[in-house]
């Protein structure tokens, strides 16, 4: 045996050398190697997959929604997962409330808009009842017991016409004794409904422990002062309802029936009920059928028709008063509203004094008469005392109709006034531009006057500047036949002098003689000279705001160019020229 040894293991060999000795421990590494190697690889994996974080995360995930679903109805689960879930979803409210608010919407808005009419319907219908018992002999009594009581005058109503009214009904889990649903009359209630249940369920254990009863036989009815509790028991619920008043015996068959219905449509959810209370919404309109109440019936009294023929036609006269009243109030409105639309009216104050109404204000002269407006409101003439003080209105439509007034413009002249302005365009005579100019001024509102047409001096001096009267050949005589064009020449002179003395200006008329080239110029001088004093004299003058001057130019300015015969009877004539008085700004 120490041979085999020493063969197998070199380091026993007292002639073994350092070549011996290394490969042994080769051997041995290897022989370690094939052994325990598997499991020290193993060992080495689960180290490090037990030291990665990212490797217990996904084996955490990978189990936890199965973990969840075997605990769901453990409370620990749910103490443990509350406070984390409370406080993600108080984070997430916070940074956003929009996608909880998305997600809620579906179930908050119908339950809103549900509750919001069980409440309006039930406060009018307690509306309606104290109205109905608030003008009789018992709503006096009943005012005094609410007085002396401190109690709601409608709260004293609901007490005395109330028969029973189903106040809360409660869908209880008989296993668990867990609250599955929970509704009442009144929205306002605030009682802890798994507290109720947990109550009852005392109860019911205290009842069988106390006097020895069955396991199957429970409590049926409680009765706490005017409240009274119904319990309903089914195979998997319990079916509880606090009435107020005298509870009718059809009332526990309405319940029974209600229970019996829960147990036909929620049978799988009972019985897999592990604390989750959503599938059992659907019971809700079931649940709401038993809340329901009944009134007693008015008692029947001998009429009193003496009495009721009186109320009635003493609040008809009441109503034909408020309602004459009313419509009276209407018209007198109707009355002020057309004052109010009506330019050049504007009232200072109104309303009603010694039983008749009263107006005073402001009237423009051209303004409407207010008193048409007092018919056509449907009031009586007599029915407003009114009194307006004269003023002058500034809306355009009052100074058109002054400036009309005081200017009498012509036909042919059309008045328009903005800013300030009064304008007037169209052909006007000069006297009236220069009267329209001195008065304009002077209507309230109007600031300038501006005459926009074309003045009469101007276009009688175009006029006269037009006239060519034409000479015998080497006469200063007038080629027969222009005694229309004189007779018009005279009437423009005159015009024009009338137009320059209604301005208070002078202005000037230059009549001027021509020849044709023919002769000397000497002789021309003398004859353009002669012709244009021959034309002169026939104006007549003197004028008492026009000087005129005659001259002669010879052939010096000609009105036609060359020497034909036609050219020098048209340059045998007397021209004119008028010079206007610089315009005044």
């Amino acid at each position: 045996m120490p041979d085999t040894v020493g063969i197998r293991n070199g380091r026993d060999r007292p002639d073994a050398g350092p070549d011996a000795h290394e490969a042994d421990d080769a051997t041995l590494v290897e022989l370690r190697s094939l052994i325990v190697g598997p499991d020290l690889a193993d060992v080495r994996a689960l180290k490090a997959r037990v030291t990665d974080p990212a490797a217990r995360t996904r084996d955490v995930g990978a189990v936890l929604a199965d973990a969840i679903a075997q605990r769901a109805g453990d409370p620990q689960l749910a103490r443990a997962l509350a406070p984390p879930v409370e406080e993600a979803i108080t984070a997430s409210v916070r940074r956003d409330p929009q996608p909880l608010a998305d997600a809620l919407f579906p179930a908050i808005g119908p339950a809103i808009r549900k509750a919001i009419a069980h409440t309006l319907s039930s406060m009018m219908d307690s509306l309606n009842r104290t109205v109905e018992q608030s003008l009789s002999w018992r709503a006096v009594q009943w005012r005094w017991t609410a007085v002396r009581t401190g109690k709601p005058f409608a709260e004293i109503v609901l007490l005395h016409t109330l028969h029973y009214r189903v106040e809360q009904v409660f869908l209880i889990h008989r296993e668990t004794g867990l609250v599955l649903q929970h509704l009442s009359h009144d929205p306002r209630a605030r009682q802890d409904a798994d507290q109720i249940s947990a109550m009852l369920t005392a109860i019911t254990d205290f009842v069988r422990e106390s006097f020895r009863v069955s396991a199957h036989e429970t409590v049926e009815t409680l009765r706490v002062g005017d409240l009274e509790v119904l319990v309903e028991q089914g195979p998997q619920a319990v079916l509880a309802g606090v009435v107020r008043g005298t509870t009718p015996p059809e009332l526990r068959a309405v319940f029974q029936e209600a229970l019996e219905r829960i147990h036909r449509q929620l049978a799988a959810e009972l019985g897999a009920f592990r604390g989750d209370s959503g599938p059992f919404e659907r019971a809700r309109p079931v649940l709401e059928s038993c809340l329901v109440s009944r009134f007693r019936e008015p008692e029947k009294r001998p009429a009193r028709w003496g009495w009721r023929l009186a109320g009635a036609a003493l609040l008809a006269l009441l109503a034909i008063w408020i309602v004459a009243g009313l419509r009276e109030r209407q018209r007198w409105n109707r009355y002020l509203d057309r004052i109010a639309s009506e330019p050049g009216l504007a009232v200072l104050e109104s309303g009603r004094r010694g039983g008749r109404f009263f107006v005073t204000g402001l009237r423009d002269p051209l303004a409407a008469d207010p008193a048409s407006f007092v018919t056509a409101a449907g009031l009586p003439a007599d029915a407003i005392e009114a009194r307006w003080e004269p003023y002058q209105a500034l809306q355009p439509v009052f100074i058109l109709a002054r400036a009309r007034d005081l200017l009498r413009p012509p036909d042919t002249v059309s008045l328009t006034f903005s800013d300030g302005v009064l304008t007037a365009a169209g052909r006007a005579p000069d006297p009236w531009i220069v009267e329209s100019e001195r008065l304009a001024p002077a209507i309230a509102g109007v600031r300038q006057f501006v005459y926009t047409g074309a003045r009469a001096d101007e276009e009688l001096k175009a006029r006269i500047e037009a006239v060519s009267l034409q000479f015998q050949l080497g006469r200063s005589v007038l080629v027969p036949g222009q005694d229309a064009a004189i007779r018009e020449l005279n009437a423009r002179v005159r015009d024009l002098d009338e137009a320059l003395r209604a301005r208070g200006g002078r202005g000037g008329l230059a009549v001027v003689g021509h020849t044709d080239r023919d002769g000397p110029d000497r002789l021309n001088a003398s004859l353009s000279r002669a012709r244009a004093d021959v034309v002169a004299a026939l104006l007549g003058g003197p004028f008492a705001a026009l000087d005129v001057r005659a001259s002669g130019v010879g052939s010096a300015d000609p009105l036609a160019a060359g020497g034909d015969e036609d050219a020098k009877r048209r340059n045998r004539r007397v021209s004119f020229r008028v010079q206007l008085p610089e315009r005044r700004p």
